[in-house]
Parts: C-alpha cells; sequence; structure tokens
C-alpha cells in the first residue's frame, strides 16, 4: 500500500448533524450515542479473536 500526503484543508474532526434526517424522514436514533459506543468498544473487547488476525496482517502489508 502507498501513502499519500494528507489533501490541503483536510479536515481533522467531523461533526455530525441528524437535524435533517430527522426532518424530512422521521429518524430518531433507537440507542442513546454514548450507550452505543460503549457497545461498540466492549464487541471489540469481546471478539478480539476476530479483529487480532485483520490487525496482523494489514501490519506484514505496509
Amino acid at each position: 500500500m502507498d501513502r499519500v500526503a494528507d489533501r490541503l484543508g483536510h479536515d481533522l474532526r467531523y461533526s455530525v448533524d441528524i437535524t435533517k434526517i430527522q426532518a424530512e424522514l422521521g429518524y430518531a436514533p433507537q440507542v442513546p450515542f454514548e450507550k452505543g459506543l460503549a457497545d461498540v468498544v466492549q464487541w471489540y473487547r469481546d471478539n478480539r479473536s476476530w479483529w487480532e488476525p485483520l490487525k496482523a496482517r494489514a501490519a506484514l502489508s505496509s
């Protein structure tokens, strides 16, 4: 894999606003953000056997 220089003006962070999807489609999150994030972190802790080989393979190809 070839690394390339970062784009000029590339945002270092992105802010997400769900106002439009709420207004136009009636979307409402089913899980509060903090709980969803905690659940994802716990899943990765509980499933190291799934992602560690992917990480090791990526390290070999870089």
